[in-house]
């Protein structure tokens, strides 16, 4: 047989549950369910039918890739199409990826191009990576 429960998908498994029913040309139909005692079911949760989702809130970093308008999507956009830019410093000259503002070498950059910074550079433990990762002297 079928309960029918208004905001709900199903009971759960085991839940006890009151009901009424009638007969009609589908067999018994549910009129009203309840838990024991005319207390609430606890089912699994649905919206019921006929309602409007409620609207969905955008995240604050939800904007048009185009032109960085909050109020809309780039398929919505009204511009043409803009040049790529480094999300790190919006340079239209380069990715993020190749960015060179984007993790600046320490001072000792100044050095032959070949050495980068060392244990003897770094500023701060978050600075310096693994020792396996750290850049040295190349040999000629």
């Amino acid at each position: 047989s079928k309960l029918v429960m208004e905001g709900f998908r199903s009971l759960r498994e085991g839940e006890q549950v009151e009901f009424t029913f009638k007969r009609s040309s589908k067999g018994l139909e549910s009129l009203r369910v309840t838990g024991p005692g005319g207390g609430p079911c606890s089912g699994s949760e649905r919206r019921p039918k006929g309602k409007a989702p409620p609207p969905k809130r955008k995240p604050k970093g939800d904007r048009c890739y185009n032109c960085g308008g909050l109020d809309h999507h780039a398929k919505e956009c009204s511009l043409p199409p803009q040049p790529k830019k480094c999300h790190y410093c919006q340079s239209v000259s380069h990715m993020v990826a190749q960015c060179p503002h984007r993790g600046a070498l320490s001072p000792c950059s100044s050095q032959d191009p070949r050495q980068t910074r060392d244990d003897t550079h770094s500023s701060s433990p978050e600075d310096t990576p693994p020792t396996s990762q750290r850049w040295r002297p190349l040999r000629d």
